[in-house]
């Protein structure tokens, strides 16, 4: 136990000896944490609040369905239209060129006649019904079949995400059958007043008669509302906590080419000894970063404007989790640090494997929105364990036994990865090289 607490002490001294470096440790992470943030939340708060999205809209129809589908966009607060540009009404070519261009992203192109075919269908399949009341045999109108259809055209630019097409795409169906709902309730309104002189329609307007509630079952409490701070937050700390390689790779080399290692090796000490040495000492900075970048999701978010974090009240549990999310980065780190020859070799490795590590691990784009051999590739990423640890601990209210599936997962990751370092230096001594 003396020589474990020895060669902590020893590491201590070299972590500490770097004040300044060991300082941007524990501040770098916590800007990256804060800027990252604030650039989503605000992102997507700017959409909802103030509408940017520019929609170039050329109504050729000037009735009812281009009124309706202009006033539906504007509704929805992320769109904003634009029915002219430079003081002149757009026109269907000058649309096209500026998508083609790439000035604007979409152009909406409703063509003329379009609310009288609406009308005209309606009008029929009002009269079908009416007609089958009052002649429920041998109805001559039962036969009429309109043919006629709508084609709204919608330009594209070619380099926009396809995600924004398909949800831009059904906002327009629901805007359009919303109006043939509401053209449907006012034809049969005229028709029974022509039925019935004394019947006197209802002056409201056609309202939906379906909405969607949200809810979000966490534990006993479903009134809570889950934030993005609470998604960022832990997702990218973790991302920081695994750039642990970079310095703890740097200072088992710069051992290795000082051969201050081989002396190491000459005393009666095992090198797994010095192993957790180094996993004791950068565990607990590792749990400060993690600790801050909370704080700064709690006390210093708000300030700007996000919600702040909450974590729930497993803390025991998220103490855990932070114990070993710390232990896996820090395995990770040890077995390229042992591995790697030179400080090119791990700085290049480590950080281009712990970014790969992000991608597939769902904390940059969520697991759920990956293909299906993605989906699948992500369940053998440690951040995409601890990830799910820590958002089960926020959101879900889960206890201790729920995370044990991803406690274990790092700790036999940490295992590995200490197993690999260790077999490593059996085959390749610094005393024999």
């Amino acid at each position: 136990m003396f020589k474990f607490f020895s060669a902590c002490r020893k590491e201590s001294l070299i972590l500490t000896r770097d004040l300044a470096g060991l300082v941007m440790l524990f501040i770098m992470p916590m800007i990256m944490v804060m800027i990252l943030a604030l650039v989503q939340e605000q992102g997507w708060s700017s959409l909802s609040k103030d509408p940017s999205i520019p929609v170039l809209l050329v109504d050729e129809d000037h009735d009812t369905l281009g009124a309706k589908i202009q006033e539906g966009l504007k509704s929805s607060n992320i769109f904003k239209i634009y029915t002219s540009l430079d003081g002149k009404n757009l026109t269907r070519e000058v649309a096209k060129q500026k998508i083609a261009k790439g000035t604007y992203n979409v152009a909406v192109i409703i063509p003329k006649g379009s609310t009288r075919i609406i009308r005209h269908k309606v009008q029929v399949m009002v009269t079908q019904i009416v007609s089958g009341i009052m002649m429920p045999v041998d109805n001559p109108f039962l036969d009429i079949q309109p043919n006629d259809s709508i084609n709204i055209s919608i330009y594209f630019d070619p380099g926009i995400k396809g995600t924004f097409k398909y949800a831009f795409m059904a906002t327009m169906k629901e805007y359009s059958m919303f109006i043939e709902s509401s053209m449907i309730f006012g034809s049969f309104n005229t028709e029974l007043k022509k039925m019935f002189p004394q019947y006197h329609p209802p002056k409201t307007d056609y309202k939906e008669a379906v909405y969607f509630t949200e809810i979000f079952p966490a534990g006993k409490d479903e009134k809570a509302v889950p934030s993005t701070t609470q998604h960022n937050v832990p997702a990218w700390a973790l991302f920081a906590m695994f750039f642990i390689v970079i310095p703890m790779t740097g200072s088992m080399i710069k051992e290795r080419d000082e051969g201050s290692m081989i002396r190491i090796y000459t005393m009666p000490v095992s090198y797994f000894t010095i192993f957790m040495a180094k996993v004791s000492v950068y565990a607990v900075v590792c749990i400060i970063q993690f600790i801050l970048m909370m704080m700064a999701g709690k006390y210093i978010l708000p300030l700007a404007g996000i919600p702040s974090l909450t974590v729930g009240s497993n803390y025991m549990g998220i103490l855990l989790m932070m114990i070993v999310s710390s232990l896996a980065a820090l395995g990770f780190s040890i077995a390229v640090g042992t591995i790697a020859k030179t400080h090119q070799q791990a700085a290049a490795f480590g950080v281009v494997s712990v970014v790969v590590l992000t991608a597939l691990g769902g904390l940059w784009v969520p697991v759920y929105l990956m293909p299906e051999f993605m989906r699948n590739i992500a369940t053998w990423s440690p951040l995409n364990w601890a990830h799910v640890g820590f958002i089960d601990l926020f959101l879900r209210d889960a206890t201790i036994v729920d995370v044990i599936p991803q406690i274990a997962k790092l700790l036999a990751f940490f295992v590995v990865m200490i197993s690999v370092a260790l077999f490593y230096r059996r085959i390749n001594s610094p005393i024999n090289s």
